[in-house]
């Protein structure tokens, strides 16, 4: 479990460094003007976040096998709840609901990380496998991120 809490957290310190950029860019305060695909990819991962710990994570410690519904991607990109939010907003709220992931995680009792819920697709799922898969997206995420990022005209 060490290893899979230190990876979130790793994750977490790169969304911070790469979003932080966003800020230090004047190019970048007018997001849907330079990189509409930028905007859309950071309030998409703030709605999907949030399905995954809400919705995912808190279930599975909070109630026995709970029922895991697929997240319908399509839907949050029109109808998330952070679509129609500043984006300045968005990721704010991003690091904070990771930052408390991770305090989250550090705190989790060990038992904890084998119960598990049952996705509407794939059966029972664990918490631990639940926080593996969160991972590996990430870094898929955290590379998309960084190449958007670079393709954005310099301060």
């Amino acid at each position: 479990m060490r290893e899979l809490i230190e990876s979130v957290e790793g994750n977490f310190h790169q969304y911070s460094n790469l979003l932080r950029k966003i800020w230090d860019n004047p190019n970048l305060s007018d997001m849907n003007q330079h990189s509409p695909h930028l905007n859309e990819l950071l309030k998409t991962l703030a709605d999907i976040q949030d399905e995954v710990i809400d919705f995912r994570l808190k279930k599975i410690i909070s109630e026995e096998h709970p029922y895991l519904p697929q997240i319908q991607i399509d839907k949050l990109k029109q109808n998330g709840p952070h679509s129609k939010q500043p984006l300045r907003q968005v990721v704010e709220y991003f690091l904070q609901q990771r930052r408390s992931l991770v305090k989250l995680l550090n705190a989790l009792p060990e038992e904890n990380w084998e119960r598990t819920g049952v996705h509407e697709v794939e059966g029972h799922v664990s918490f631990k496998e639940l926080v593996r898969r969160m991972i590996e997206k990430d870094r898929k995420i955290l590379s998309e991120l960084s190449q958007v990022l670079t393709q954005v005209p310099a301060s």
